[in-house]
């Protein structure tokens, strides 16, 4: 099968110096013909050093990332480098100016969209990184809650791969320095960014910064040292990185995510990064088409860490209200023993 033409760059990123530019995302239809949606990428390059590569944006509402690697686009230069940067600071480009998860050009999520493809703008993109990643040594995905949730800031990694990978990642997520590293599981997603690095060997640290579709200040300045600190451990930035760890927690089984059992207005009693214990209230969920009814009170099935709450009231059977973690060791991880 013939692999699908991914959009060019409009700068070359190989070039010593900074560049600013974009990728021609060549895409026609009623609101785009004849023309290009320009994805913003920057190409800093300071030395013959590692390739580092930080996006942001792949959901546009997720709004701490979006400021981390715009300003890191900003201050750093081709001085304070000793290899090579490339930053896409607003990924999913459609999806930002929509203030939205999915683009609203064709209705996908760009973190299920890898490897790419031709048919829509979120598989072209998904393409171009696809075809980035063997050029890439190290690797940061700047997340956060989005609209719908607010998570404890957090780094994210995956436990999979060789146990020289996952050392290498193990390493990354302790220079990022999160207060706290989720871990996830193999059976996550092969098509989203971070199962793209897995499949090119590219040890990447991606992060839940907050949320609520507002800017959590302290949540950027965590996802701004880590992302700095993590490039001076891979030899991108000129300087020593500072010696940092982060904690580890994982989620075992669906156990751990309550959902909302019916459709109504969820009361939530818990916020991110508490720890509570097996049968504690989650939620009351009040029914609002009978006020006869009395609210169901929702309780953890396991004890953990609250890693994520909801944050919009009104909620349908099945939605997320929650979802906690548990202390993972970096043995674990790195599957000694097994």
């Amino acid at each position: 099968m013939t692999a699908p033409m991914a959009p060019a760059a409009s700068i070359d990123l190989k070039a010593p110096g900074k560049r600013i530019g974009h990728i021609e995302l060549v895409w026609s239809d009623d609101a785009h013909a004849y023309g290009v949606i320009p994805v913003p990428i920057v190409a800093i390059v300071g030395g013959s050093g590692p390739t580092a590569l930080v996006t942001a944006g792949v959901h546009g509402d997720e709004y701490e990332g979006l400021v981390i690697a715009r300003s890191l686009a900003a201050r750093l230069e081709p001085g304070d480098l000793a290899g090579r940067l490339i930053v896409m600071p607003a990924l999913n480009w459609p999806a930002v100016e929509a203030r939205a998860r999915t683009s609203p050009i064709d209705r996908q999520n760009l973190n299920r969209a890898f490897p790419g493809g031709s048919d829509g703008p979120t598989a072209l993109i998904a393409a171009f990184v696809e075809g980035l990643l063997p050029e890439i040594d190290i690797a940061v995905d700047l997340h956060s809650g989005g609209t719908q949730s607010i998570y404890t800031p957090c780094g994210y990694v995956y436990a999979m791969g060789s146990p020289a990978f996952r050392a290498r990642k193990l390493a990354a997520a302790h220079a990022f320095g999160a207060p706290v590293t989720a871990v996830v599981a193999a059976t996550a997603s092969s098509g989203s960014l971070s199962g793209a690095c897995e499949r090119h060997g590219v040890p990447m640290v991606a992060t839940e910064l907050g949320g609520g579709a507002r800017l959590d200040r302290a949540a950027q300045a965590i996802g701004e040292a880590g992302t700095l600190n993590l490039l001076r451990h891979a030899g991108v930035l000129h300087g020593a990185p500072v010696p940092t760890r982060t904690a580890f927690r994982h989620t075992p089984s669906r156990r751990a995510h309550v959902m909302a059992p019916i459709d109504g207005l969820a009361e939530t009693v818990v916020a991110p990064g508490e720890t509570v214990e097996a049968g504690q209230l989650v939620a009351r969920v009040w029914p609002t088409d009978d006020l006869a009814r009395p609210p169901v009170e929702v309780r953890f099935a396991e004890a953990g860490m609250v890693m994520a709450v909801r944050t919009m009231p009104m909620v349908k059977r099945g939605d997320t209200l929650c979802h906690t973690g548990v202390p993972m060791s970096d043995d674990d991880f790195l599957g000694v023993g097994r």
